[in-house]
């Protein structure tokens, strides 16, 4: 009878480390305008540039349950907003993934650092001289408050049209 107890409580063990082994979540991560991993030309002014910035997002958690969830986009949004005013977007960035463990708690989230670009000058400049906007702004991070995708940042920022003049 003895022996039975501990076969039972020994697999009622094993298969709880099993299921718990096998959990999983998926996250949204960030909605982003472009993104790139290749240099790209910016042709900025030393004006419209300022000095690199961080931003982080993380979330404490306890006996191995998040006490929220961190945001990446968070993380952009406060290196750029840490930046002043004026600047609108990110380049030459890292994002870091981050995991600490303190024995019953642990701490995760992200760490990005970043170049600060006023993207308004660098934007009206080059509808000015006819080249393609979108093209050239590939590789930057805009603030999450200027749309979806590349065009409608564009827009938001100033530039109502953006025509190829040869």
């Amino acid at each position: 009878m003895m022996k039975t107890t501990f076969k039972t409580l020994g697999l009622l063990f094993v298969s709880t480390i099993l299921i718990l082994s096998i959990v999983g979540c998926t996250v949204r991560m960030i909605d982003f305008t472009v993104i790139s991993s290749k240099m790209v030309d910016m042709r900025l002014k030393d004006t419209s540039k300022g000095p690199r910035v961080t931003g982080e997002d993380y979330v404490w958690w306890i006996f191995s349950i998040p006490m929220g969830g961190a945001s990446l986009k968070e993380a952009v949004d406060r290196a750029i907003e840490s930046a002043g005013p004026g600047y609108d977007a990110l380049m030459d960035g890292v994002v870091y993934s981050k995991f600490y463990w303190f024995f019953v708690t642990a701490k995760s989230g992200y760490k990005v650092v970043g170049t600060p670009i006023k993207t308004s000058e660098l934007i009206t400049s080059l509808a000015q001289k006819g080249e393609d906007v979108e093209k050239v702004m590939e590789g930057v991070l805009f603030h999450s408050s200027l749309g979806r995708d590349n065009k409608s940042a564009i827009e938001i920022i100033g530039v109502k049209t953006i025509s190829n003049k040869k």
